[in-house]
């Protein structure tokens, strides 16, 4: 077992030498699938190659050796130019034949060769958010550092105006919220041990606003195995909404981020979130959980994301959170930065200390806070007063798109 292993891993080193144009000959054969030396190739007598009109030609200056497994289809298709070997394109030609995922990321420019557009799109924009000195997280974001069971977090706040202009405005427009508007459900989200009695005493409690939590995440990644490095919530009190963004300042501070976390959902017995359900909430306990943090207690939950298409997915392009933002407020971001740059701006953060790009991420997922509360209050509102206040043109905001949009 260990000889194959060690035999399939020269393969795959030999085969990313080949793709990069630096193996030798001998390499380039242990890539198509031969030996190394010609020492250890079987002798030709006990491997006679069937048809040796098909075999594959040997590498220049190196043993021959046959195909493991030649396909007599294959080699004639490749002989008469039908098709070719990815080994023999040339390096544009394999970009563009690639996967998807291969050729959005990946493209050729003259003067600078093959490079990722993402990385290139990242770079011009982060050119144009790093001005003057760099900066430490104390003085890009202000905020205060705390500790927690030994744990190291860093915590910033914003109260009232702090948040948004509109944040007193809206929180009173919240503190009325009597009932669940009809397009958002609220589910429970609880763990496994929780009894059926819990559950529905969950479900069944009434509607208090300073008891409703929303919350939003940034991850240095999609994938669970990843980092959760900020956590915003947003709660109600008297001077409108009250911003909490738990932040972790390198990898090892995410602990002390969940415990933040963890303590502070005790105090709530609704989540909202946008996406949440599928996204915040599981990644939120996958973490905990590698951390050996008690599971989260039986919570309600109300999604918008789903909320928002049922209102608005015949009126609006789609239904992405800065989408149903513009229209209901009229305006978009000003110092925002696309969600698929946060994770790259974190790392970017942790590996030079300048903490200027965080201050977009952090406005970011505040605005996402904020935009959350602005689309529950229209929510709750009647369907006529919501249609009007999306900025779509008379046809969309027809009686007939209004009824379409609401079943």
């Amino acid at each position: 077992m260990e000889n194959l292993l060690k035999r399939q891993l020269a393969q795959i080193k030999a085969r990313a030498r080949l793709l990069a144009g630096l193996a030798g000959p001998e390499e380039e054969m242990v890539a198509r699938g031969g030996v190394a030396t010609a020492e250890a190739s079987p002798p030709a007598s006990e491997n006679p190659d069937p048809d040796p009109s098909l075999a594959s030609p040997a590498p220049s200056g190196a043993a021959s050796a046959a195909p493991l497994h030649p396909n007599p289809v294959i080699e004639a298709a490749i002989r008469s130019g039908a098709v070719t070997r990815g080994a023999d394109m040339p390096i544009v030609t394999r970009l563009r034949r690639g996967p998807w995922w291969w050729r959005r990321r990946v493209i050729h420019d003259e003067s600078r060769g093959h490079y990722s557009r993402f990385e290139g799109e990242f770079q011009e924009m982060l050119s144009s958010v790093l001005t003057g000195e760099p900066l430490p997280i104390e003085y890009a974001v202000p905020g205060e550092p705390r500790l927690m069971e030994d744990s190291n977090y860093y915590l910033v706040q914003f109260t009232g105006p702090e948040v948004d202009t509109g944040s007193v405005t809206e929180a009173e427009r919240f503190a009325k919220l009597a009932v669940w508007p009809a397009s958002a459900t609220r589910t429970v989200l609880a763990p496994r041990r929780a009894t059926v009695e819990v559950i529905q005493a969950v479900c069944e409690a009434p509607v208090s606003p300073e008891r409703v939590l929303f919350l939003d995440i940034e991850t240095a990644g999609l994938s669970a195995n990843t980092y959760l490095f900020l956590v915003g919530m947003m709660y109600a009190n008297g001077n409108g909404f009250h911003v909490e963004q738990v932040f972790a300042r390198d990898y090892t501070e995410e602990k002390g981020v969940l415990l933040h976390v963890y303590e502070t959902m005790q105090r709530f017995d609704t989540i909202v979130t946008y996406n949440g359900a599928s996204f915040d909430i599981p990644f939120i306990r996958t973490r905990m959980a590698v951390h050996r943090i008690p599971e989260l207690p039986p919570v309600g939950s109300v999604d918008l994301l789903h909320a928002s298409r049922r209102v608005f997915r015949e009126v609006l392009p789609n239904c992405r959170l800065v989408t149903v933002e513009k229209h209901l407020r009229g305006a978009g971001r000003v110092d925002d930065i696309p969600s698929r740059f946060i994770p790259r701006a974190y790392h970017e953060f942790v590996r030079t200390k300048d903490a200027r790009i965080m201050r977009n991420v952090a406005y970011h997922n505040r605005m996402d806070l904020f935009t959350m509360a602005v689309i529950l209050n229209h929510l709750g509102e009647p369907v006529a007063t919501v249609s009007a206040a999306i900025d779509v043109g008379p046809a969309a905001t027809s009686p007939a798109s209004i009824s379409n949009a609401t079943q």
